[in-house]
């Protein structure tokens, strides 16, 4: 019981970290009582994760506690400090912006960036996608399977007229991605733009994507990609 209300109370600051909600909306978002919910709020409130909004909804969201622990963990992650200059070595190899982005509830968050410019940005919260309609999104969904259950269950967003929102369609590309070692998306996101993506693993786990993207990125920018990204994966395994 004890590790249900753990993980119920990591939901709720999940959520409430994309918007603010009342208890009832948390509520009915996690499928649990608004007794329940309303308790573990309290706390939070008390604990001041969590700050209640004088207006009529009384809805709850997220202090700069939460801030300085998503900086600390950034700043602290093996996989982000090692992902650097792979990151810098995919623009160098196909002249494109490279980025590493990692799972969020229904997101991708990118926390490294290597610019046009060749400059390296981050650890940081520097961008939060859709990870239905972004390759690097793609990749994690294809290898996460527990967490692509979770996404597909919520409604998909549409971006743009070429976003795909039908769970069991994107299913399909996740099983053709698998197959392939990497994925794409062609203006599902951003009209006009591509990515591609591959994965990166540690531990035996997928853990994050390496990704570029562009107008002019193509299928040997991405075979680049998959180099870039298992030359990071074995740094990762071969340990500190």
């Amino acid at each position: 019981m004890e590790a249900w209300h753990v993980a119920r109370t990591m939901r709720v600051l999940e959520l409430l970290a994309y918007n603010p909600l009342s208890a009832p909306q948390l509520a009915e978002a996690l499928g649990a009582h608004p007794r329940t919910v309303r308790r573990v709020v309290a706390q939070l409130v008390a604990e001041e994760y969590l700050v209640r909004g004088d207006d009529y909804r009384r809805r709850y969201r997220p202090t700069m506690r939460l801030v300085a622990l998503a900086g600390q963990t950034l700043s602290n992650s093996t996989v982000v400090r090692r992902a650097s200059p792979y990151v810098a070595l995919a623009h160098e190899r196909t002249g494109a912006v490279a980025e590493l982005v990692m799972p969020s509830y229904q997101s991708v968050v990118c926390v490294l960036r290597c610019d046009a410019e060749g400059e390296v940005t981050g650890p940081a919260v520097l961008a939060v996608v859709p990870a239905h309609c972004s390759a690097g999104g793609k990749v994690l969904l294809a290898w996460r399977d527990r967490w692509c259950d979770s996404v597909l269950a919520l409604p998909l967003e549409r971006r743009t007229d070429r976003t795909i929102t039908d769970p069991l369609s994107l299913r399909r590309e996740l099983d053709a991605i698998r197959a392939d070692g990497w994925a794409s998306e062609t203006g599902e996101a951003v009209a006009g733009s591509r990515s591609v993506a591959a994965p990166i693993i540690a531990t035996g786990e997928t853990v994050a994507a390496l990704q570029i993207a562009g107008a002019a990125v193509d299928d040997y920018a991405a075979r680049l990609v998959v180099k870039t990204a298992r030359e990071l994966s074995d740094d990762l395994q071969a340990g500190p």
